[in-house]
């Protein structure tokens, strides 16, 4: 490659260079944590007033246009992204290594996806992985020692043009869902909360009971042997709470199961539109079961019984998230609500005719929805398998006119 060269990436980028002091005083901030974006995904930003709460410890960086932040802690679990825009007074955790391009030097978004790569997540997990702290972590100078591929600028603005085009049409399609989702919501409200059936008003025909009553089975599941590497990196997905952020479905997983991980715990298995919900730490977050699968601990999943909606579930306990979350809490800031007290939350459970009539209603939303995820899921697949060949030169990008 002829016109590329290899750049330590700090001598092209900077990182964490402009830090908040209370001593600016605002009056309210717009945070957002680690946990709350994944590949450029923003699940929450929190608003704290100021004046009434207390900010939290590791809201300190402050970004720009084009910063790009990326969590030192467990790299593997890709919570990163590039800043576009932001809301006002906007800080980000000091959790995230901060990094802003030098324009002349580099087209940021360029950098961005260079270190979106798979190869160097890995690489930085490794590092981190090494670390002495108490969670895998690797050091701001452990990414600015990484040598990348610089090509000359027109190639690097048509490599992002390629990939960003992708990553635009994942995005739109997300709206979509988030619209989808969102009607669904309003449908259900119309139907079940508009009319009160949570006041003691219900119809004569629904009863008052609880979880156990709408499923077949409540599901707490566990991880298989982590000391059996057979056990990973099959076909099957292996939910855990990070994965069931913004997502009605949970298709993409950071972890797979094999066969033999899967028969390893098989009363553990979930059927097709299971509802899972997490009930330890981070409570209160829903998603389907699109295919067979299992998860973590951190989660109780329901299993309708074949008289009950799976979409009523799914959208009661999305109604329910704030009171699952409260649930847990006794005392303690950790959520952890088992399998016994999860099974007991009582409910409002419509007559059969109305779940047959409600899934008529809203089954056609939830299908659309996942064919978009299907279809984000392949994109995400082609940019990946694109992307280290893009940044290797092997796709040559200098005849493509964009």
């Amino acid at each position: 490659m002829v016109e590329w060269q290899t750049v330590r990436l700090g001598n092209i980028a900077s990182t964490n260079q402009s830090t908040y002091s209370s001593k600016e005083d605002w009056k309210f901030v717009n945070y957002l944590d680690t946990g709350n974006i994944k590949m450029n995904q923003v699940d929450e930003i929190q608003y704290i007033n100021t004046s009434m709460d207390k900010l939290p410890s590791r809201a300190k960086r402050k970004v720009r246009f084009n910063s790009i932040i990326y969590s030192t802690v467990r790299p593997n679990q890709l919570h990163y992204g590039i800043i576009k825009n932001q809301p006002e007074n906007f800080l980000v955790s000091s959790g995230f290594a901060v990094i802003d391009v030098d324009f002349d030097k580099a087209v940021p978004e360029y950098i961005y996806y260079v270190l979106t790569q798979q190869e160097i997540t890995e690489y930085l997990q490794s590092i981190a992985e090494q670390s002495v702290s108490a969670y895998p972590s690797i050091k701001p100078s452990d990414i600015e020692n990484l040598e990348v591929p610089l090509p000359d600028r027109k190639t690097q603005e048509k490599i992002v043009s390629i990939l960003k085009s992708i990553d635009e049409k994942i995005v739109q399609n997300n709206e979509i869902n988030n619209n989808l989702e969102q009607q669904a919501k309003n449908l259900f409200k119309s139907w079940f909360v508009d009319c009160e059936p949570f006041n003691g008003k219900q119809p004569d025909d629904w009863i008052l009971g609880t979880i156990d009553d709408l499923a077949k089975d409540v599901v707490c599941g566990k991880t298989p042997s982590t000391k059996k590497e057979e056990y990973y990196g099959g076909y099957i997905p292996f939910i855990t709470i990070p994965d069931m952020h913004n997502c009605v479905y949970s298709l993409n997983t950071a972890r797979s199961l094999s066969t033999l991980g899967v028969e390893s715990q098989s009363k553990k298995t979930l059927p097709v539109n299971s509802v899972c919900v997490s009930c330890i730490g981070t409570a209160g977050l829903v998603t389907l079961v699109p295919v067979p699968s299992q998860t973590n601990q951190q989660i109780n999943s329901i299993i309708p019984k074949n008289t009950v909606s799976p979409y009523y579930v799914y959208l009661l306990m999305k109604t329910m998230s704030e009171i699952i979350n409260k649930l847990g809490q006794s005392g303690s800031t950790i959520v952890n609500l088992n399998k016994a007290q999860f099974g007991k939350i009582e409910v409002s459970i419509p007559s059969t005719k109305v779940m047959l009539e409600f899934t008529e209603l809203v089954e056609p939303i939830f299908e659309l929805i996942l064919l978009n995820q299907k279809e984000n899921n392949r994109l995400s697949n082609l940019r990946d398998t694109l992307l280290p060949k893009l940044m290797s030169g092997e796709l040559d990008v200098s005849n493509i006119d964009l």
